[in-house]
């Protein structure tokens, strides 16, 4: 069972990283005007940064975690300066899917001042009054994934909802020793224990700490798009704080819930 599912893992991470070039070539070479060239290079590097976190948890034992965390993490900042050279500021906000069938979707505001809006859209779209980009969050893919290989159901109760988010990172893809949850308000917070991927993660904030909130990566994502997906509700990575220690590599990541009751 665990082989089968490296084995999906890593021919979703194929598929995902050859879908990214497809859409880096369709830049280069067509949409001479470029009214869709900022939505396909967010589109590629996604595709391209959930398909190296998909290669990532597709090793076997002998992956080393310090690679398997620096793979997670690739590309996260150039697709950070490119959303921020488009305006992109504040934190993403997860929005729950439409409909059944639907998707949970990732909205990221932009500053008008930074980024004239175009008459025809342009790759752009508003939502609760702002400007933003709307683009499918990292982590749609692997959640996707645990959906299909393992008839995995979010639940729609916020306590089993939150047993069936520390079963993912605790069990299913083995990421970290212990999952702690507490919520204060509208804000719940997620202690992760012994986090794997946690020495990429130190090294990306230190160099770009809003990057965190403005394009959230791997589990990060992967958390926030259970959240809405589980509750129908938006949600916002408010900010992470991290304990890279030499016995603890303990990260903290708190998130903001708009539209579920307490």
């Amino acid at each position: 069972m665990v082989m089968d599912r490296h084995k999906h893992y890593r021919i979703a991470s194929y598929l995902l990283i050859g879908f990214a070039v497809l859409l880096f070539l369709a830049v280069l070479l067509s949409d001479p005007q470029g009214y869709m060239q900022n939505q396909l290079l967010l589109l590629g590097a996604t595709g391209f940064i959930g398909g190296a976190f998909l290669f990532a948890l597709g090793g076997d034992d002998s992956v080393d975690a310090q690679l398997a965390s620096r793979l997670s993490l690739q590309g996260i900042s150039t697709l950070g300066r490119t959303i921020r050279d488009l305006g992109g500021y504040g934190a993403a906000i997860f929005l729950p899917p439409e409909s059944e069938d639907g998707e949970v979707m990732q909205f990221i505001p932009t500053q008008p001042a930074c980024r004239p809006f175009l008459g025809d859209g342009g790759g752009f779209a508003c939502h609760n009054g702002s400007t933003g980009t709307i683009t499918h969050p990292l982590a749609g893919p692997i959640l996707d994934d645990l959906k299909r290989d393992n008839d995995f159901v979010l639940p729609s109760d916020y306590g089993l909802l939150m047993g069936a988010i520390r079963e993912v990172c605790e069990d299913l893809l083995s990421v970290v020793d212990r999952v702690d949850v507490k919520r204060e308000g509208d804000t719940v917070i997620f202690t992760l224990h012994n986090y794997l991927l946690i020495p990429s993660c130190a090294s990306l904030r230190e160099a770009s700490p809003e990057f965190c909130a403005l394009c959230p990566c791997s589990i990060c994502s992967l958390i926030a798009c259970m959240i809405a997906d589980g509750l129908k509700c938006e949600v916002s990575l408010d900010h992470v704080t991290q304990d890279d220690g030499a016995r603890s590599h303990r990260m903290e990541i708190y998130y903001t819930l708009k539209g579920h009751a307490a």
